[in-house]
């Protein structure tokens, strides 16, 4: 009996030419979101490329034209010295702190197009590097980038609603359904088959070519990470067609279906969301950034006022640095500490800055189970490698790399200039202080592991089951009561 009604309603579908229109939209769908996604990483990925390769390059170049450099007695400034560290430190470095796209980065854009996923790194203030942006979430901007998870989220579900609306009641409408009792017909096998043909005709072509872009496009690309990604769409795929079933089951009119699911969506997709994030960005706000300048502006005045008082503090907190000192220090130490004074005066801003803005993402972190859309997109995201979970080990990494490069260069200045290398002898040069950029510390992006939203899913599929069994109560009494009027 079940695979008579799947096929006779497989027949009805096709005579009215929705199967053909269904299948080659998702498929369209696919292909489209597939595309904007994937050109987007690759776009990331080509300048990033580029980055590397310029760094590269610079070290080659510095070590081919070494021996010529030390050969040269005519007048070289230090800040156009590829050789002086007070050069490389302030002007001419090189060198990258990058953030490689995943090859699930088509699946999701997320936040990747506003959060930056690049940084040229100099000796200056941290707060210079990586206070530059302002990270905003792209749902905000409009509706964001049309990519796959753009489609899971909004389109997806409008097919199946559009599919799905008038299962069974049109049977119900028409009189088929007590004929269908007469010959031994369950109401629910029948809403329940109507409704899994019509979710497979969306799901299936949409996943098959999804997947297929992805594996033929990147090749690092998993099985690990189809599984995940599938298995993330069937989800929320299920939640909407037994919300459909539930609605269904109220034993309304396909009209009055309709009305309700297109004002489901809109409330689960759109409005609640939208409503959330406004009432979390008005109840955690931000510091004003125009502030946080101002005092960034304020601390730099004052630390470059005080410059004595700023060295000495400096050799005071690194004594192994001033065991040579004469109490006469140059430019580039000078520099390096006030660099270092102000990132101190501005640690506090930096503190709330970072509060404000960890607080907003566990307040969106535990009402994102308020929709299903918020819960879905939040595990797309992250697993696409565009999420916050990759962009704060990103961030961290940064700021670390930044470390590094400061400490290496404080300390290699303070032991030229107490050498005297940076005091050229009359007619010549100052003497190379950096012969090997290779020796300049490289960032190295930390291999993190994305985070399954499983437990965030598995509620999701506990709300459809539950859904699922409220529908099953409800047909199995419209089946009743439709079998007493046979019976009569």
């Amino acid at each position: 009996m079940k695979q008579l009604i799947i096929a006779n309603d497989l027949k009805n579908l096709w005579r009215e030419k929705l199967v053909t229109f269904v299948i080659a939209i998702s498929l369209i769908f696919a292909v489209l979101a597939f595309y904007n996604g994937y050109q987007f990483s690759q776009s990331q990925l080509s300048v990033i490329d580029t980055a590397k390769q310029q760094q590269q390059t610079a070290i080659d170049l510095a070590k081919q034209g070494l021996a010529a450099r030390l050969n040269n007695n005519d007048a070289i400034n230090w800040w156009d010295d590829v050789y002086d560290l007070r050069g490389q430190a302030f002007y001419l470095m090189i060198n990258y702190a990058t953030k490689q796209p995943l090859a699930t980065a088509p699946i999701a854009t997320g936040q990747a197009d506003v959060f930056p996923y690049y940084f040229r790194m100099l000796i200056t203030e941290k707060q210079n590097i990586v206070q530059q942006y302002d990270y905003v979430n792209p749902l905000q901007l409009l509706l964001g980038q049309f990519d796959l998870a753009f489609v899971i989220i909004y389109l997806l579900p409008l097919l199946i609603i559009g599919l799905s609306y008038n299962a069974l009641s049109q049977e119900q409408q028409s009189g088929q359904l007590r004929l269908l009792l007469l010959q031994g017909a369950n109401p629910w096998v029948l809403l329940y088959s109507q409704l899994i043909l019509r979710v497979l005709l969306v799901l299936l072509p949409f996943l098959i070519a999804a997947n297929s872009l992805l594996f033929f496009y990147s090749e690092s690309y998993t099985v690990t990470d189809a599984v995940a990604f599938s298995t993330t769409v069937v989800v929320y795929c299920l939640f909407w067609s037994c919300l459909c079933g539930f609605i269904i089951s109220r034993g309304k009119s396909a009209a009055n279906n309709a009305a309700i699911l297109m004002t489901s969506w809109l409330s689960l997709v759109i409005i609640i969301p939208t409503t959330f994030n406004t009432i979390n960005l008005m109840a955690n706000p931000t510091p004003s950034r125009l502030h946080y300048i101002d005092s960034l502006r304020s601390n730099t005045d004052a630390a470059n006022k005080a410059s004595e008082k700023t060295l000495a503090k400096f050799f005071s907190d690194h004594p192994e640095l001033a065991a040579n000192n004469d109490g006469s220090s140059d430019y580039a130490t000078k520099k390096i500490a006030t660099i270092i004074a102000i990132e101190k005066a501005m640690q506090p801003y930096d503190e709330q800055f970072a509060q404000a803005t960890t607080t907003q993402q566990q307040y969106a972190q535990n009402y994102k189970f308020l929709s299903p859309a918020t819960i879905v997109y939040s595990a797309l995201v992250e697993l696409a490698g565009n999420g916050l979970t990759r962009q704060h080990a990103y961030m961290s990494a940064v700021e670390q790399h930044h470390q590094k490069l400061q400490h290496f260069f404080k300390t290699e200045i303070v032991k030229a200039s107490q050498a005297g290398d940076f005091s050229p002898c009359n007619g010549c040069n100052a003497k190379p202080t950096l012969t090997d950029l290779a020796t300049i510390p490289q960032f190295n992006m930390p291999t993190s592991t994305i985070p399954l939203a499983i437990w965030s899913l598995a509620l999701l599929f506990l709300i459809s089951f539950g859904l699922a069994i409220i529908t099953k109560r409800r047909v199995t009494q419209i089946g009743l009561a439709d079998a007493q009027q046979v019976v009569v």
